[in-house]
């Protein structure tokens, strides 16, 4: 089996101001690792289109930091409303099931959020997950997520008539250039403030 990785064609002298042809270059895979642009991420088949769209929007830090050391993402049956989950004592990024019948934007969008704490877990900004530290976790994370979302759809959002869709044009519309407001709401968010405490 092989999975198809887009790549830029060298061919064209530098001196033609023109845009980038692509070409497929096909590169060797299980149906657990995603290896396109040098990374090894371990990841079922169903989700590389994520990775795809991550690495599309220039979010190759979090593809790095999932192939580190490495950390695999799966599906997973999470509690309602739940979308994401990282579990740094597992080593293992979470994406609930619910997402696989949904646009791979609005998964993307979930899976960017997890893999930045998977990033700060990395680069040593999660300490214990408590008070401060956790706020300022799932701020940033909730940022970049809003990010990549009107990265992917645009300023306006999404014309769109799903639930999550909706709820992503929210928290675009919220958060982007916003990072004091995204951290206002995580800090007066029942469930965060239980999770992260005082």
């Amino acid at each position: 089996m092989s999975t198809l990785a887009l790549a830029e064609d060298a061919a064209a002298p530098p001196a033609i101001a023109t845009k980038p042809q692509m070409t497929a270059v096909v590169a060797p895979a299980d149906a657990e690792h995603w290896t396109a642009y040098g990374y090894n991420v371990t990841a079922p088949a169903s989700m590389w289109p994520m990775l795809e769209l991550l690495h599309q929007q220039h979010f190759d830090w979090e593809l790095a930091s999932a192939g580190q050391r490495p950390t695999p993402l799966i599906w997973a049956n999470l509690p309602s409303g739940i979308y994401g989950q990282y579990v740094p004592k597992q080593n293992v990024v979470k994406v609930s099931w619910v997402l696989q019948t949904e646009s791979v934007e609005v998964g993307t969008a979930f899976l960017a959020h997890e893999l930045t704490h998977l990033t700060d877990d990395l680069n040593g900004k999660l300490g214990d997950m408590s008070g401060s530290v956790c706020y300022e976790a799932e701020t940033r994370a909730f940022v970049n997520e809003a990010n990549f979302w009107q990265m992917v759809v645009g300023p306006l959002g999404k014309a769109t008539t799903d639930p999550i869709e909706i709820q992503e044009n929210a928290k675009m519309m919220a958060f982007v250039g916003n990072s004091y407001f995204a951290d206002l709401v995580v800090r007066t968010t029942a469930s965060y403030v239980k999770q992260c405490g005082p």
